[in-house]
């Protein structure tokens, strides 16, 4: 990975984390649903702005609608968080290690998510006014409802700021009742993972005859809990065979399964869908060929961008495409759709990647709100004009 990115750029991409524990092939997964996503609204974009330019039909695509269908991406994130953030609460449970501390457990939460999403919104909110896309009297009621994660509870709807920020809200009901939900970690081995799987199928059954208004973490826990089920798997140790390098070839399946089931028409398919994302986190965990595969090279350097590029990229596609679209490759719908996630592609890494190494990446350390009023506390005339120190050697976790 350093052959292909110089060292020292290397160390000024890489994320800042906090504790010991840290998987680079999780990068790897996080850009496999970064650009699932990416994927998704360049698609949409580019059908709403050319399709009747287009001498086929993309409808006509029926596994390719079906990739696109119902933001795989987003549910491939619901999975790690409910790992990532089940993983130190299992290593309590099962493991016997360090208590984890409730409050610094919603600290970080705070801490590290939310400066990075105030600063997007709030500069979203500006453009949006400065564009004229929305008035002032339509947009502030949305950016304040958007900042305390309740727009989908005020609104119904998405966010008129940011379209994305509906998953971060569910991710915020998540966080809130998640030390509750790990509690299951407590019961008995086979009763726990039992009751973890039967109420993901439970709940895919429940919303398929049952639809409120208001979207939740109702209808999207399976993959939460599918999440916590692969962190009581990985820390018990359960699927280490799958070491063996034979069980690589597994991987190609579960891989096509989690792209290509045909969840948009077939109950089935959703029900067994959470499982097979368990399937391959796994195999991701545990062999080392399909670790190696997931951290290759720039693979975890733009999964760990991932925040920086779900925050940024819809506005920018939106603004950016106005521009692209006009660019035709043939009058065939896939050659111009893949000419531009090329060309949308080089923006958007570059605004999002400087957006994450001035904005998001500070805010990685758990220790920059005691840095910063260390410092301020430090501050002497004649040092406010001192050059900056060199940041502190990166320590490695999943946070």
């Amino acid at each position: 990975m350093r052959r292909f990115i110089p060292g020292q750029l290397y160390q000024k991409l890489q994320r800042i984390t906090t504790n010991k524990h840290y998987f680079p092939e999780i990068d790897g997964i996080r850009f496999l649903a970064i650009f699932l996503v990416f994927l998704t609204h360049v698609n949409g974009y580019v059908i709403d702005r050319g399709v009747s330019a287009f001498q086929d039909n993309p409808a006509s695509y029926g596994w390719w609608e079906n990739l696109l269908f119902s933001k795989r991406g987003v549910q491939f994130f619901f999975v790690l968080s409910g790992f990532i953030l089940c993983l130190p609460f299992a290593q309590h449970y099962i493991s016997n290690k360090e208590k984890v501390d409730l409050k610094r457990y919603y600290l970080r939460r705070v801490t590290r998510l939310e400066p990075p999403y105030i600063i997007a919104m709030m500069l979203m909110f500006v453009a949006t006014l400065a564009m004229g896309v929305h008035t002032f009297s339509f947009a502030f009621p949305s950016l304040l409802a958007s900042l305390v994660y309740l727009h989908n509870v005020i609104f119904a709807s998405p966010s008129y700021i940011s379209v994305v920020a509906w998953s971060l809200e569910i991710e915020i009901q998540f966080y809130l009742m998640a030390p509750l939900l790990f509690r299951v970690l407590t019961l008995p081995k086979a009763f726990r993972r039992m009751i973890l799987a039967t109420t993901a199928v439970c709940m895919v059954n429940l919303q398929q005859n049952y639809h409120p208004a208001v979207d939740s973490i109702y209808n999207h826990i399976q993959f939460f809990l599918v999440g916590i089920l692969l962190a009581d798997l990985h820390v018990s140790g359960t699927f280490s065979f799958l070491k063996n390098k034979w069980a690589a070839f597994a991987a190609p399946v579960f891989l096509a399964a989690v792209l290509l089931l045909p969840i948009k028409d077939y109950y089935h398919a959703r029900l067994v869908y959470p499982f097979f994302i368990l399937g391959l986190y796994i195999l991701v965990l545990t062999n080392d060929w399909v670790k190696s595969v997931f951290s290759y090279k720039f693979i975890p350097i733009i999964g760990g961008m991932c925040y920086s590029i779900y925050l940024l990229h819809y506005p920018l596609i939106s603004y950016f495409g106005r521009f692209t679209t006009a660019i035709k490759l043939s009058d065939y719908y896939f050659p111009n759709l893949l000419l531009q996630l090329a060309v949308l592609a080089i923006p958007i890494v570059t605004i999002s990647g400087a957006f994450y190494f001035f904005i998001e990446r500070p805010f990685m350390s758990s220790k920059w709100m005691d840095k910063l009023l260390k410092k301020r506390a430090d501050e002497t005339p004649e040092e406010v004009h001192t050059p900056m120190v060199q940041p502190e050697p990166v320590v490695k976790n999943l946070s």
